[in-house]
């Protein structure tokens, strides 16, 4: 046992005495995966650990009922991590061949961490080996989606029950005050809660140039706003409403399939509820032409119209780099052609980046090719990679 100890300190110290500088970026990224490889091997044995001291009673004599609240106290762990980790050694203990796939490397723990609450409660029937095999070497954004997916796959409630029974379970609840605060708790079906999300910030409003706020403050600040407005009898009725965009397939609209709409966010919304919210509309916009490609929609100024930027929104989904996850509303608007080289304001000549790759394809070096439909990005090393459209009910997929 000594010994063990002696290693962990051993391989702790040698990897804490290495110079970052004098590496080359390809052994700076090796050493960076080789981290991250024993990291989440470190992190299963950890998991198993504190789930056997727990199954063990191996904190009794402390004072503490469970290793999660013993490691927290005496080692300054966070607890809600720590009880993460108890649920994910709880989770490979239910599905061996989740276990075998995090073993070998196939599947990290923080994938295996999005699996819990599917594995140990799976659709009737469902064959959760199954699942294990999809989300093989993907990271924990694309599998929740490919969950998602999948749980829809082997649904065995209608799209109606499923409604009803999910809408059972909103709730509304206050903590007790620690500090002077209060943490309120709001559980919501998907599209109400994407209502109430888009009402509090059309209320917040945008931030100014010095505003130092944070988003999460923002957002209680419109809350609180539009709670005092309803105690003082000033709601105005909504007259400024706030947009809520949903994609769908034609075909949904039309009820000759059952294709999931999206919100902007990506959440799939049943083709039910998409036509009843797109039956009480105010309004509704076509933009797809008979092959389901958004048509062309011009304008003379520089900045994308509202219904450019919607257009955007139901062709690409969000930003074009490949395997980037960030949603269409904290992406920017990018001419191909700039602007001020006479590029025009028109969909083929536009796209949605997040910040960071739109900021990357402008280093020295990066190239771009092609138009909105056909683009391509070429990287400072050579690499050339295809940055198709990528519409919100593609982008949320299983592949």
């Amino acid at each position: 046992m000594d010994n063990v100890v002696e290693h962990l300190r051993q391989a702790a110290d040698a990897l804490a005495a290495v110079d970052y500088a004098h590496l080359s970026n390809p052994e700076f990224r090796a050493l960076v995966a080789a981290v991250q490889e024993h990291l989440d091997r470190v992190t299963v044995t950890h998991a198993r650990m504190l789930r056997h001291g727990d199954d063990y009673s191996r904190s009794m004599g402390t004072g503490h009922r469970t290793m999660a609240a013993w490691l927290s106290r005496t080692a300054g762990a966070s607890y809600g991590d720590t009880m993460s980790k108890v649920r994910l050694a709880d989770t490979l203990a239910r599905s061996a061949e989740l276990d075998d796939a995090v073993a070998s490397g196939d599947i990290s723990p923080a994938v295996a961490s999005v699996l819990a609450p599917t594995v140990t409660q799976p659709p009737a029937g469902a064959d959760v080996a199954e699942l294990v095999e999809l989300v093989r070497g993907t990271d924990p954004a694309t599998a929740k989606a490919v969950v998602e997916e999948w749980k829809e796959q082997h649904q065995t409630e209608t799209p109606e029950q499923l409604e009803a029974r999910r809408y059972t379970k909103r709730s509304l609840r206050f903590a007790e005050p620690v500090d002077g605060m209060i943490t309120a708790t709001l559980t919501l079906p998907t599209l109400a809660a994407r209502e109430v999300q888009a009402a509090v910030s059309h209320i917040a409003g945008k931030p100014s140039e010095h505003d130092e706020r944070t988003t999460g403050q923002r957002l209680a600040d419109g809350l609180v706003q539009l709670c005092a407005a309803y105690a003082k009898g000033t709601i105005s009725g909504g007259r400024e409403r706030p947009t809520l965009l949903i994609t769908a397939p034609l075909e949904t609209l039309t009820q000759q399939a059952d294709t999931p709409g999206r919100t902007l966010f990506g959440d799939p919304i049943p083709a039910h509820v998409v036509r009843r919210y797109a039956g009480s509309a105010d309004t509704q916009h076509a933009i797809t032409d008979t092959d389901g490609n958004v048509v062309a929609l011009t304008t003379t100024q520089r900045l994308a119209t509202d219904h450019q930027w919607r257009a955007l929104v139901a062709r690409d989904g969000g930003c074009r780099h490949p395997g980037c996850h960030i949603p269409a509303h904290w992406c920017d608007i990018d001419h191909l052609i700039p602007w001020e080289h006479g590029g025009p304001t028109t969909l083929d000549n536009l796209v949605l980046w997040c910040r960071h790759h739109h900021t990357l394809k402008h280093h020295p070096g990066t190239e771009i090719s092609g138009n909105a439909l056909n683009l391509h990005i070429r990287l400072p090393d050579g690499t050339t990679l295809p940055c198709p459209p990528r519409p919100l009910h593609k982008r949320f997929a299983v592949a």
